[in-house]
């Protein structure tokens, strides 16, 4: 059987939410909503409310961030 080309997608480029990005990055909310405001992190890929966001991680390492495999999984 062949591996379902979106799931596959979705698997390569997960989506890292705000509060994951928070924990990653060791910051708060409130310098999320100051790298948004001054335009260090990009505009999120998914914003279904205002606190309700999340980027691709293609996303966020194409801004610069490296935020490394610890969003992955991977060790």
């Amino acid at each position: 059987m062949a591996a379902n080309p979106v799931h596959t997608m979705i698997a390569a480029d997960p989506i890292i939410w705000r509060a994951d990005l928070q924990e990653v990055m060791h910051v708060s909310s409130d310098t999320v909503r100051r790298w948004l405001k001054s335009n260090r992190l990009p505009k999120p890929d998914i914003n279904p409310t205002r606190k309700s966001m999340g980027w691709k991680l293609s996303t966020l390492r194409g801004a610069g961030l490296d935020i490394g495999s610890a969003t992955t999984g991977a060790e």
